[in-house]
């Protein structure tokens, strides 16, 4: 049975706290209308609710049922005064409603029934399709709603795109009660835990989904999709410590999902807390049009094992993992891969080197590490003439007297740095210093994973006109990017960081894409370009059909100590 996790963490930080205040005089009280989105605290069911501008605590409690009373004890922040109730904060609303807490209870399962000892099966699996309802199917079979429903044990004639449903072939009646089936994805702010799968039995009821008939992907592609079910997988370690970075992401996908909303494209959101491992069932994952995650290769290939090609497995972070799509034909890389961000550093130093220029390659002698790999065999591809220096850094105190007869006064000194280590790139950032101050005019190419190292002044990067090949960069004067940090605050009450961009750029992406295309989407994209608030998406078709994003984005840091980027 499927338990929610709920991640306490993304909806505590949802209220924010602040005193409002108002006039009497002029106070008009907006309308409330109730939430149809619910979520499961602690054992308890609530509403999410959205606070729009002028609503009071007595507005929402009237309108949802509610005294005051239970509304403050349900959000940690809410004084009776009204302190804490702020424009676009998400409170929980305890619903008391027995018939609404029943549509999303967690239905347990019952005992295992024995198979029927006849040869002829008592009822046959049916995958909902998207242009059916509960009469088609009931016509189709010839048999009665009413047997579909209570065969099921559903309580509503509502269902959902590929949907398992079983269709007794033997009147109701005479048939032994059967488990109701697996409930439609959870509400975005619950995390569920992965089921283990079902053993196989001797012998098994088919219970794979359908393919999407000629004429659905004919439709899709004219219309789109209204709604796009995505499955997240992400190791937030809810039951332990919570990782936090993953939490960031988390809450950047809900913000997508949310402006997403506002331009009329809905999205069916399930998480699972995949820490440890724990994958999701096979049905679980093909029953979404996108399986957005998990973060590292060893889990992302266990997902593509277990889809075994019939939905798109998205990889949102990690740049190591694009050798997947030479095998996997649903795979796609999001991130773009080092050995692209390589190729592209050298491209663009080999673009700005004019006749007078001189271009010089340093390496740390005796080590080698994938941007040495990377960056070397991007300059054997390209017609890029350079010389190289080779050194350790027991001899770096010489280096600034060997350079010079590799150097020029005439032209631009472009420096081509490939290595990951910090103390190195620290001990050639001291050598250059010590040229520029002799007189010669340095541009520096270097690995993005320079801009983790703390132990390096920020300060040379200026002076040595730095330019980084990356997946990511944020530039913040952009009004879009001003945007989205204004309403992460509001929402979170805390800043967004690097993991909080990407999972609000890769859920906009993929979802807008998969919901204007239909099922074909991964057809469509390709030769695309679009510009996003930490990355940008260029994706590319392999050989096997798979998809993987070669769009880099070129940062310079300027001798002003600002930085841009180049288009």
């Amino acid at each position: 049975m499927k338990q929610k996790l709920t991640i306490l963490l993304a909806i505590v930080c949802l209220v924010v706290a602040g005193p409002r205040s108002v006039s009497a005089q002029d106070y008009i009280p907006t309308p409330v209308t109730v939430s149809k989105d619910k979520v499961r605290l602690g054992g308890r069911l609530y509403y999410s609710h959205v606070v729009l501008e002028k609503q009071t605590l007595y507005s929402i409690s009237k309108a949802y049922g509610v005294s005051i009373d239970e509304i403050i004890q349900s959000n940690a922040g809410i004084q009776a005064d009204g302190t804490g109730l702020q424009k676009n904060a998400i409170i929980m609303i305890p619903v008391t409603d027995a018939k609404d807490a029943k549509d999303v209870q967690t239905v347990a399962e019952p005992e295992p029934q024995p198979q029927p000892a006849e040869d002829t099966p008592e009822y046959k699996i049916h995958t909902v399709k998207w242009f059916e309802d509960i009469d088609d199917i009931a016509k189709t079979y010839g048999v009665s709603v009413k047997d579909i429903m209570d065969y099921n044990g559903l309580t509503s004639r509502k269902l959902s795109k590929r949907q398992k449903i079983k269709i007794p072939l033997v009147p109701v009646q005479q048939a032994a009660p059967q488990p109701q089936v697996e409930t439609p994805p959870a509400p975005p702010a619950t995390v569920d835990e992965p089921e283990p799968e079902p053993k196989e039995e001797a012998a098994p009821v088919v219970t794979t989904p359908e393919e999407p008939s000629l004429l659905e992907d004919f439709v899709e592609g004219l219309m789109g999709k209204k709604t796009v079910n995505v499955a997240l997988l992400l190791p937030l370690g809810a039951k332990g410590s919570v990782n936090s970075d993953f939490m960031d992401f988390y809450c950047g996908v809900l913000l997508a999902v949310k402006d997403l909303e506002e331009q009329g494209i809905g999205t069916n959101l399930s998480v699972y807390d995949v820490a440890g491992g724990a994958i999701p069932s096979r049905d679980a994952l093909v029953s979404n049009d996108l399986v957005l995650g998990p973060v590292t290769e060893k889990d992302l290939t266990a997902v593509l094992d277990r889809v075994n090609g019939r939905t798109a497995v998205i990889s949102p972070l990690e740049q190591k993992a694009e050798h997947l799509a030479g095998s996997c034909s649903n795979f796609v890389q999001a991130p773009t891969s080092n050995q692209t961000q390589y190729d592209d550093l050298i491209a663009w130093a080999e673009s700005e080197t004019a006749p007078a220029d001189k271009v010089l390659l340093i390496t740390e002698k005796g080590r080698t590490s994938p941007a040495f790999t990377g960056i070397t065999s991007a300059l054997s591809r390209r017609n890029l003439r350079h010389s190289t220096i080779s050194y350790s850094i027991i001899e770096g105190r010489k280096i600034p007297s060997t350079m010079p007869q590799y150097l020029t006064k005439q032209g631009v000194n472009r420096i081509i740095v490939a290595t990951e280590s910090e103390a190195f790139m620290g001990d050639v950032m001291r050598n250059i210093g010590i040229i520029m101050d002799k007189g010669y005019n340095v541009v520096m190419y270097a690995p993005s994973k320079l801009r983790t190292f703390d132990t390096i002044d920020g300060t040379g990067f200026h002076n040595a006109n730095l330019h980084i090949s990356s997946s990511y960069s944020i530039d913040y004067s952009l009004p879009e990017v001003d945007r989205f940090v204004k309403a992460y605050r509001a929402l979170y009450n805390t800043e967004p960081n690097g993991f909080s961009f990407q999972g609000y750029d890769t859920a906009r992406f993929f979802i807008s894409k998969c919901s204007k295309y239909g099922n074909r989407w991964m057809k469509k994209v390709p030769g695309e370009t679009e510009s996003l608030l930490h990355a940008d998406f260029r994706m590319e078709a392999t050989e096997s059909g798979a998809l993987v994003n070669r769009a880099v984005r070129r940062t310079v840091y300027d001798k002003d100590f600002s930085t841009h980027l180049v288009k």
